[in-house]
């Protein structure tokens, strides 16, 4: 069924892509190298998989309601239907000890994030990472912008759930961080793979972190109230908080170019922006960094009101 995905890609898109000989599956990474034209691969699989993903887990109920073959039936034939790969983790190479914990003699165990799993591929320079479905698993969390008890507008921190892991994964690969593939399912349902070229470590994070959020066209707003050092980023026609970028989360590729791995990523409710003008001002130059590769110069006191003088 993959050989036939992998025609149907390469004859629907302007790209290549590979069969992943782990997981006998379309991939467009094959190494650690990084690039736009990789970047977009990436976007087009990740759009296809995260709208059958989606469908697959909309439409299956949880396994305890079911036979454990019955479901396992049903799951496979409705994650064939939506062509979203189901990856055997014994083939990736990845198994669970007497105690049900995740373990590999073939892939190097990375430090886990609080969202996922990752295993490195030293042979292929690739990284696997495993987000655990599970009910007693995390996806981690995202950030969202909430008044506070003062009635301010702050970020804070809340749970993520399938669609919001899948999102982040696509805006931070659409916007410019490490490229990142949506893998598919493991085949018992329990967990989401993702895929990215293995970083290598950064050097000095204030810098690092400043080059990797230019190439996210990222805007750190000025005059900012929230109590988090927060980018913002214009991507498919919207714009999207990214946070989390602690020293873990920036590294740099293959090319020696800083870059974000990981991030929290959240939307930004339409009231914050007509009520902060220091955020209105944030998106639009965020949209005008991505729609014309440079970053906007503004005038002193161009963007203050005279009132407020």
């Amino acid at each position: 069924m993959y050989n036939r995905n992998l025609h149907i890609l390469n004859e629907s898109e302007d790209y290549q892509y590979y069969l992943d000989y782990r997981t006998g599956c379309a991939t467009a990474i094959t190494g650690r190298f990084n690039s736009e034209r990789l970047r977009a691969a990436c976007s087009a699989l990740n759009r296809a998989r995260t709208v059958g993903i989606m469908e697959i887990s909309q439409q299956t109920p949880p396994s305890e309601s079911l036979q454990a073959d019955v479901w396992a039936t049903s799951f496979t034939r409705k994650a064939n239907s939506w062509d979203v790969p189901l990856i055997a983790l014994e083939k990736l190479g990845i198994f669970k000890d007497n105690d049900g914990f995740l373990t590999s003699e073939e892939l190097e165990p990375l430090m886990s994030g609080a969202e996922a799993a990752p295993y490195y591929d030293e042979k292929n320079g690739v990284v696997y990472k495993l987000f655990d479905l599970r009910s007693n698993g995390s996806l981690g969390k995202k950030v969202v912008v909430e008044r506070d008890d003062d009635g301010d507008f702050q970020i804070e921190l809340a749970d993520a759930n399938l669609f919001d892991t899948l999102k982040k994964l696509s805006i931070l690969n659409d916007a410019g961080a490490l490229v990142s593939e949506i893998v598919g399912l493991s085949d018992t349902g329990d967990y989401l793979i993702s895929k990215q070229p293995f970083a290598n470590p950064r050097e000095d994070f204030h810098e690092d972190r400043e080059v990797s959020v230019h190439a996210i066209r990222g805007i750190v707003p000025i005059g900012s109230t929230f109590r988090r050092t927060t980018a913002i980023t214009y991507i498919n026609g919207s714009a999207w908080l990214v946070d989390d970028l602690h020293d873990r989360n920036i590294m740099r590729t293959a090319e020696n170019i800083p870059t974000i791995i990981d991030a929290l990523t959240g939307s930004i409710p339409p009231l914050a922006i007509k009520e902060l003008a220091w955020l209105k001002i944030a998106i639009d130059d965020a949209k005008y960094y991505r729609e014309n590769n440079q970053i906007p110069l503004r005038r002193s006191f161009d963007d203050v009101d005279d009132n407020d003088l």
